[in-house]
Parts: structure tokens; sequence; C-alpha cells
């Protein structure tokens, strides 16, 4: 009787939609059929639904929450299939998305979020008390949608007025709401351009405590128009991985991948834009990493993407990296730089890549632009030596153990070289832990394990208390990161914090 009345519903208001113009979601579309048995259809919208743009992870909760709570029966691959039609119209701008492409990946992002305005500074007050900033600006909505928010949040929670007892949160949130129908309206809906990433790719890359690496990958549509992706990453200190696995392209620019590498399943979230893919795959506990990349199609023509290290001190003698498409055989004389006193002195090709050694003979801070004859130029950053380094997040924070569904959470900490304020590169610190003295008897750096010589923090405990310990606590803490460099006869110091805390036991609030 329910699919009976449902499909009169669609017949009647997809008989109106056409009476008042196009619609995103034709008749026989899944998303009519999943979604106007709730959402009326009137001149030509449907409710809700055509009233919000949002990523693709964000609809992704949205389609599970209408399946767990209000009955929406998805049949197997139709949850996909429904999320990959609502994306077509209802996904975020490229430039949207960016914004909040921490998000893409649930791998404990380091990004702090802070208030840039007193506006802003209220709305952290009246919403991010309970999830992330990132979170509300995943979403573009129509006045009456973001008003509607106020009363989801009574439905979901009735306890909201006494959890945020402190203010009159029915107040403060119209207000928030009202703001956010302005600073994130819905504009229009999205037009997925055609795209097709069939085809050969050049990926080049940097995995932090690995370093940076090379690699190929082979893209195939499958019959549902998604695709298949295989290939190989070579690292430059030797190592290599291969991996394979499905991915899909909503909206005509946000692809998520599903592969495995070497055997270990990874995640990816990558923006397809001006005919390259760039963006994260990352590892899961307990193997627990991301790395980031950019895919070139290797079919272009012949030119320079990419030169390692991206900086050069006075006085040394530098081997250079230049990655690229199709690079020619070359000599010495064949490279030059444009700008700064920077030397030559060899030049070869190596396999698919350019060797340089170079020296630095000017001084000062300056850019550079290198270019190989009859190719393009890269920038490389000049500078007579590194002032100090930075350890980067400055504040990292990783979770325990909370049972299957709450695997730990870990850091990768990083060093970066500056000359001043100006930012040269990473570097090959190595790392360490020390207590950070914040009480009498402080013990925390007993308790938290330790961490990676490249910077890689894994908790090895598991969240409950441990009856050895004073007060019989858990295994969490604050402790300092140490990092230690040498370059040059110099000695190179920096110190961030590591937090480990309890698990995230609210996941869906990111």
């Amino acid at each position: 009787m329910r699919k009976t009345v449902i499909a009169l519903i669609t017949l009647l208001v997809s008989m109106g939609a056409l009476a008042t113009g196009a619609m995103a979601f034709g008749k026989d579309s899944l998303t009519m059929e999943k979604c106007s048995g709730c959402h009326a259809v009137q001149e030509g919208k449907m409710a809700r639904v055509e009233e919000i743009r949002a990523t693709p992870d964000e609809w992704g909760v949205v389609i599970d929450r209408m399946a767990r709570l209000h009955g929406m029966e998805l049949k197997e691959g139709e949850r996909d299939a429904l999320l990959k039609e609502i994306c077509e119209t209802q996904i975020l701008s490229p430039e949207e998305l960016e914004k909040v492409s921490y998000l893409n990946l649930n791998n404990n992002p380091q990004t702090v979020e802070a208030p840039q305005s007193d506006e802003e500074g209220q709305l952290f007050a009246t919403c991010v008390r309970c999830h992330s900033a990132g979170k509300i600006y995943s979403y573009r909505m129509t006045e009456s949608a973001w008003a509607k928010i106020r009363d989801f949040h009574y439905y979901m929670d009735p306890a909201i007025d006494g959890q945020m007892r402190e203010m009159k949160w029915y107040d403060e949130a119209g207000k928030m709401l009202a703001s956010l129908a302005k600073s994130h309206p819905y504009g229009k809906a999205w037009e997925a351009p055609k795209a097709n990433l069939a085809g050969s790719w050049i990926i080049l890359g940097n995995e932090p405590g690995k370093g940076d690496y090379r690699g190929y990958a082979s893209i195939k549509a499958d019959q549902n128009g998604d695709y298949t992706v295989m290939g190989t990453l070579n690292f430059h200190d030797g190592m290599s991985e291969r991996f394979q696995g499905e991915a899909v392209l909503y909206g005509g620019h946000a692809l998520r991948t599903k592969t495995q590498h070497n055997s270990f399943e990874t995640r990816g979230a990558y923006a397809f834009t001006n005919g390259v893919i760039q963006g994260q795959h990352h590892f899961p506990a307990p193997d627990f990493r991301t790395s980031t990349s950019t895919w070139y199609p290797a079919d272009g023509s012949a030119r320079v993407l990419k030169v390692t290290p991206s900086f050069l001190l006075a006085g040394e003698t530098t081997t250079l990296t230049l990655d690229g498409v199709k690079l020619p055989q070359v000599k010495a004389t064949d490279l030059k730089f444009n700008g700064g006193n920077v030397e030559v002195l060899e030049a070869r090709r190596d396999g698919e890549t350019i060797i340089a050694k170079v020296a630095y003979r000017g001084a000062g801070a300056a850019r550079a632009n290198l270019e190989v004859k009859n190719l393009n130029t890269v920038p490389v950053t000049l500078a007579d030596q590194i002032d100090h380094i930075k350890v980067t997040p400055g504040l990292g924070r990783a979770r325990v153990h909370g049972g299957v569904h709450f695997p730990a959470e870990g850091v990768q900490f990083e060093a970066f070289a500056y000359a001043g304020d100006l930012l040269l590169g990473p570097v090959p610190a190595q790392f360490k832990l020390t207590e950070y003295v914040t009480r009498e008897g402080d013990d925390d750096l007993a308790w938290v394990g330790g961490i990676g010589k490249n910077g890689n923090y894994f908790p090895t405990s598991d969240y409950g208390r441990i009856l050895t310990r004073e007060y019989k606590t858990e295994g969490t803490g604050l402790v300092k990161v140490q990092a230690e460099y040498e370059r040059g006869g110099r000695q190179y110091a920096a110190e961030a914090d590591l937090a480990v805390v309890p698990p995230d036991y609210v996941p869906r609030v990111k």
C-alpha cells in the first residue's frame, strides 16, 4: 500500500513539475523514487533536497540518516547510485568544497579552526561547541532551509536547551542561522560538467615521514560510469607501492577512491579541475598516514612539473630532481636559472626524470625560475642559510583506541625550514618525545608511548583505566614533540605539543 501511495505521489508531483518547469530529478530518477514520498515537489522543486548543496561526504551522512531514522529502503548498490545522482546538481562547487577539504577523509585532521571575526566567534559559541565549523561550511542552503536547522536540532536532541543553558540557545541559533543564510546561501544548482578520467596518469606526491614519490596510474571506466584504478608509486628512497581499487566522480569534480596499497586499505579524496587530479589518500589505523599528490595526464605535451628539493642555500651544491612528462635528454647548458646567481654543474636524464647538480653562488633570499631548454619554468627558492625550523602541527591531537568502531588515531609531525619568515621547504628532522611538565609528578610520557624518528606518532594504549598508574587514569596526556636537524655544521631544534586524548565517540558530528 505504501509503495502504491508513493508511486501515485511521484506521478502527480512529476506532472506538476513538468507543468511549471524543468527540475533536477526526472520522474524515473532514483531520487524521485526514494525521496518524493516525504519531500513534496512544488513549483518544480523537491522540498529540502533542492534547497541544499553540500559535499558528497555530507550527502552520504544525510542518506544514511534517512535510511536509519526514516525508513528509506535501499537495496544493494542504491545508496551509491543515489548519492551520485544527487551530487549531479546538489554538490558544492570546486572552490566551495576546497575550503572544507580537510574534512574529506576520516583521518583525524589537525586543522585548527578559529573564528576570524566577532560574528564568527558567536557562531563558534553557539554551534561549534558540538561539531566542527567545517561541517557547517560544508553546506549551502536557502534561507528557509537554514531556518529549519534549529527545529532539526530540537528533534535530534530535545535536551539542547539544558545543555546550552549558559545562553538562550533558541534565540542565538536563530541569529546564527539567519547569518548563515546570507554568508552561505544556496545560490543555484550545480551543473556537473562532462568529465572523463579514463586514461594514463603520472602521479607526483609527497608522504610526510617517507618523502617524495613519482607514480603511474591507469583509470578505466566501468559499465556504471564509475572507474577502476590501478598503478604504482615509486618513492625517492627506493621503496614502491602498488595500488588498485575503484573510484567515483561526484558532480564532475569530486573524486573519491577506495583502493588497496600493498594490501592496505586506503581512502582517497581528490578534486578534478582543469584536467588535473589533486588531493590525498589516507591509510587508516594501524598504518596511519596521509599522502598528498597531483595526477597529470601522461599523454600531455613535454613539460617540467616539479623540482625537488624546492630551495637552494648559498655555498651548497645541491642535487635536484626534475619530474615531468616526456622530459628530453639534456646537458648542463640546457638548464638555466632566471633570477639569482645559480650555476648548473651537471645535468642528465635519468629514466623519466632529470637529475641536475647546481650551486647557488649569490647571496640573499630570492625567487628564481629554473628553465629547461624549450620547455616551461618551475620556481625555486634561494636563501643564504636556514635560520630556523618549525614543527607542524604546532599542537597535534591523537586518540587512543576505543574499540573496533573507534580505532586509534595518530599524528604525523613534519619539520619545515625557514629563512626569516620565508618558508623554504620540508627537511628530514629526527623526532622524539619529552615530558611536558604541567603538574607535580607529571608522568604522561611514561604512558603515551613513543614517536617514530620520522615524526609519526601512533598511540598504543586502549581507552580504559590503567591500574598501575597514579589515580588509575587512562593512557592519555600532554607531552612535548622535539625535532632536531643538522645541516652545514649547524644544529637546529624546534618543538610542538602532542595531546593524546580519549576516542571520538560521536564521529558523525565532525
